[in-house]
This record gives structure tokens, sequence and C-alpha cells, in this order.
């Protein structure tokens, strides 16, 4: 059976971020690896797909808007540095589920991030944080939040920061199964971006994976 997430946008995010959407994608019962030679030919065909001069322009374009929409809230923006990476070394090689994460990245452009569904307590909600909110990263280290900066709540508390990452209570590891991607935009990312970039992950982690039951959906403010 299919896991919609319960899932809202609140005022505060749709007064100030409008034309910004979001998108969630979930997968069950997913087998984690680390290494397969099928998997590893994937990655290659994939990779040389991206590499093509009209497709990687376009990803180049997508990725500057992200970039400037960090440096407007006076963050980093890890992408160009992955894209940089990926072009002149590949795909990294770690396990499936880090290594789709970086594929559905770089291949379309977008931010994603790739979480264990499980560890998520109740409903969602795309908020707005307020200033000086904080969370406990991946990292451990607690992450303190600009006032209205993009942020997704759990009915318990914030779980990511569009400009910060997720956190360390939904981080994914080898038991994880049931796995949720999600995409933050910024300005002028295109949602068929956002639709192809999840497709993308969740049809990796069912050829590789052997996930089932997926679902997806891009919510508009």
């Amino acid at each position: 059976m299919q896991r919609e997430v319960p899932f809202r946008i609140t005022d505060r995010y749709c007064e100030k971020f409008p034309n910004l959407a979001f998108g969630i994608g979930t997968i069950q019962d997913c087998a984690f690896f680390e290494k397969s030679e099928p998997f590893k030919l994937y990655k290659r065909e994939v990779l040389r797909k991206m590499r093509r001069r009209v497709h990687l322009a376009e990803v180049e374009k997508r990725i500057e808007l992200y970039d400037q929409f960090f440096k407007e809230w006076g963050y980093p923006c890890p992408l160009p540095d992955h894209l940089k990476r990926t072009v002149e070394m590949g795909f990294p090689i770690h396990n499936l589920y880090i290594d789709i994460h970086i594929m559905a990245e770089m291949n379309h452009g977008i931010l994603m991030a790739i979480q264990d569904l499980d560890r998520f307590e109740g409903s969602w909600r795309l908020d707005l944080a307020d200033e000086g909110e904080t969370f406990q990263a991946v990292s451990e280290r607690m992450i303190l939040c600009k006032k209205d900066e993009i942020v997704l709540r759990d009915e318990k508390e914030i779980v990511c920061s569009l400009f910060q990452g997720p956190d360390f209570k939904t981080r994914i590891d080898p038991s994880s199964r049931n796995i949720v991607v999600y995409v933050f935009t910024a300005p002028g990312i295109g949602e068929e971006y956002v639709s192809n970039g999840i497709q993308l992950a969740l049809e990796i982690l069912e050829k590789f994976g052997s996930g089932k039951d997926s679902w997806w959906k891009v919510f508009r403010p």
C-alpha cells in the first residue's frame, strides 16, 4: 500500500514564498546495500547523459538559482561544489541511499534530502522558523535558525532547514527500510524538475533496492 505523507504548507510560508513548490516521494521495504555491479553500470550511464553539454548547461543554470538564493540568506550552497566534483570525478561510491541522493540532485539541478520515513512523528508542515529556533543536525551539532528561514517540521520539531540541511532524528542509515525523499525549491526552479528528480530517486530505489509501493506529489503554496 502506498504511504502518503500527511503534509500541509502553512499560511506564513504561502505569504512569504507563494511561488516555491515542495515535492515529496516515499517508497517502502527497501533493501540497503553498499556495492552492486549493475548499479555501478547504471550510474555510469546516468553520468554520461548528465555530462552532455546541453543538459549540463541547464543543470548549471538551476544550481546557480539555488546558489543565489542561499547567498541572499547568508548561507553557502553545497550544490556548486557537488556539481564540480561530479563532472570531474563522477558520482560518489558510498551506498544506495547516499548515491541516489546525489544522482537525483546532479542530474536535475535540484536540492533533495533523503531520510528515514519511520523516524518522522505525526504530520508534516512546510513552515518558516522563528528567530533563534534550533534543531540537531545530522552531525549532532545544534543548528540556529534565522527568522523566516524555510524549514520542514513534523509534529514535534524542525526536521530540516532548506539552507542548513536535515536533522539527526530522521537521518537515514543501513537499518532504514521505508524511505522518503523531498525537494526544496528556489525562485525560478520549475516543478517539472522537482517531479523528475523525485521519480528518478524512487525508480532507482525500486530497481536496485527492491522498494515497492512508491508515492510522490509536488505541493504548491
